[in-house]
């Protein structure tokens, strides 16, 4: 076992972030412990920048100028963000080649608006402390165990040194996603020499533990360039590609990333957009952050952990969860990667994928085999994302009740309309009318609606769940309820989109018009890839975001692309209000 000797210092600078401490305003909970490392606010070297930064320059994804909301650059508030568990992992994997997943062990995450990242809310618990402890005292042990593998140097050719001196200019820049300061390298170098008595092993595992623990691991903080008079400052290269590489990505910078930061080539618009669509062209990192993102939109994550009463639903196997949560992550990726990238294809496409276990839950013949392959739907029945069992499964109920249908009329209207529904009172269930076996959905929501206490929220939540009444609580097609024929008209009101409409199908061809969807998607990718939520000093960035968006028709990889060229990803607040 590693010892903790020279972590301590490094366990005081956690504790020292352990509120919720925007930097943008200096607010939140008592004042800091200067930390070690050459952290800002603790002294240490002036920030590290490439060089002069030139004009932003234009581009198609700018921001008109003419319009009032942009007449005067607002980042809006620039929180300091720690990597979640996720991000962790895939840091780790990319920084030591770790695939254990040690992030997974540490304590749940908050939820803020359906995602796990807003930077506002996060906060950083004692156990979280030992999570951190324990992760990278094991991950340095482990790394260490194939020493010449790790380091870029002999140290007996070179001199330990020598050798101590290369391996930090290359395993810290990479873990600090930039150049290491004076002061950062002489703090390493002492926790080396506490450690190198025990073998020069010893020392470096000691050194890997400590960048674990460090801040400037753990957190993304920037400092900006200042610029005169402005209430704002541009992001250095180096910031500019841990954002890129962590909104796209999800993971650390690669080595293309950090050689343009290097050579001051992430200072223009062009620049930036240019490695922006390189990252997403790389389906195999791109892929895996959208899939994270829909599977915290959607819910999906949910799936892992639901489970059916099995008289009431006796096809539903546990086994069914991680093909079931493929399905819906191999069509997003088909549709971004492979098709034509739009929010209307994955609403309304008459296809999907499956591998045999799956087509057999469905009752598709002609697909055996546990590769997935395209299968095409009876346009009647199903399409997109809305009727994918997965998603049908989460928001269906887990028993006999009869409640699928308020948990998917509340998943429309919260996350594709992005119109919040208060939650219902404590004793919700003591007001809800009676049923008896043979009570069908619709039957009891009309008795539900007529109830003034319940009607309100139910008239905007029931007429939209009732249109997917053909699908059953594991996501499975049906004609009858209790016995009686499904009645799946349904009905939109206070929507772009208002109107009757008859079963699921319908329900998404009209989701698709909509530009009230249309820009709660862009209100979601802004949460989830700025990890706060909109403000009202955000209006420029969200009119960019929304032009985007629907000038290209709804495509995600453009509005992806655009994410990257806001007033909120380029810049940062140096100090005003939130």
């Amino acid at each position: 076992m590693l010892g903790r000797g020279p972590i301590v210092f490094a366990g005081v600078s956690l504790l020292a972030c352990t509120g919720t401490i925007d930097p943008s305003t200096g607010a939140g909970g008592p004042a800091p412990t200067p930390p070690p490392m050459g952290h800002p606010g603790g002294g240490g070297d002036p920030p590290v920048t490439a060089g002069p930064i030139p004009p932003l320059g234009d581009g198609p994804f700018a921001p008109d100028r003419s319009l009032p909301a942009c007449k005067n650059i607002d980042p809006g508030p620039s929180p300091l963000r720690r990597l979640t568990r996720g991000e962790y992992d895939n840091a780790v994997r990319d920084l030591l080649g770790d695939t254990r997943h040690p992030g997974r062990g540490f304590p749940g995450e908050e939820l803020t608006f359906g995602f796990h990242n807003n930077a506002e809310t996060r906060s950083v618990s004692d156990v979280l402390v030992e999570g951190y402890l324990a992760a990278a005292e094991q991950l340095a042990g482990d790394a260490v165990a194939n020493l010449p593998a790790l380091l870029p140097c002999d140290p007996v050719k070179a001199g330990e040194m020598a050798c101590l001196d290369t391996f930090l200019d290359s395993f810290g820049r990479r873990a600090f996603r930039r150049p290491l300061t004076a002061a950062e390298k002489t703090n390493l170098r002492a926790a080396f020499a506490v450690r190198r008595p025990e073998g020069f092993k010893e020392g470096i595992a000691a050194v890997i533990e400590l960048v674990l623990l460090s801040p400037q691991f753990l957190y993304r903080h920037e400092q900006g360039v200042p610029i005169t008079g402005a209430t704002y400052a541009r992001l250095t290269p180096f910031e500019v590609a841990t954002r890129l590489s962590f909104l796209l990505w999800g993971t650390m910078p690669d080595q293309p990333l950090m050689a343009a930061a290097e050579a001051n080539h992430l200072s223009t618009r062009q620049e930036i957009v240019a490695q922006a669509t390189r990252m997403l062209d790389d389906q195999g990192h791109a892929a895996p952050m959208v899939t994270e993102f829909a599977g915290q939109w959607l819910g999906l994550e949910d799936l892992a952990n639901i489970d059916k009463e099995a008289t009431a639903f006796p096809t539903w196997k546990a086994e069914l969860r991680a093909p079931l949560r493929a399905e819906t992550d191999r069509f997003i990726e088909h549709v971004l990667w492979k098709g034509d990238g739009k929010l209307s294809t994955l609403l309304t496409a008459p296809y999907t994928f499956m591998n045999g276990p799956l087509a057999a839950y469905y009752g598709v013949t002609g697909v055996t085999g546990d590769a997935f392959q395209q299968v095409m739907l009876d346009p009647n029945q199903r399409g997109g994302l809305l009727t994918q069992a997965g998603l049908l499964s989460v928001l269906g109920n887990n028993d006999v009740g009869l409640t699928s249908l308020v948990f998917r009329g509340r998943f429309v209207r919260e996350q594709l309309l992005c119109q919040p529904i208060p939650d219902p009172p404590a004793d919700a269930q003591d007001m809800n009318p009676p049923f008896t076996a043979s009570t069908t959905a619709r039957e009891w929501s009309l008795a539900r609606r007529a109830k003034a206490t319940c009607g309100a929220c139910h008239s905007l939540i029931d007429p939209i769940g009732l249109g997917l009444e053909n699908f059953d609580a594991v996501g499975l097609y049906r004609t009858t309820d209790k016995g009686k024929p499904v009645d799946a008209s349904g009905e939109l009101t206070g929507t772009d989109v208002d109107g009757a409409f008859m079963g699921a199908p319908a329900l998404a061809a009209k989701l698709s018009k909509s530009k009230t969807v249309s820009d709660c998607l862009v209100t979601q990718w802004f949460r989830y890839g700025y990890g706060r939520d909109v403000t009202p000093r955000d209006a420029c960035t969200v009119a960019t975001l929304n032009r985007v968006f629907t000038e290209s028709g709804g495509n995600v990889r453009q509005l992806l692309l655009a994410l990257t060229q806001t007033d909120a990803f380029l810049f940062r607040s140096r100090g005003d209000a939130p």
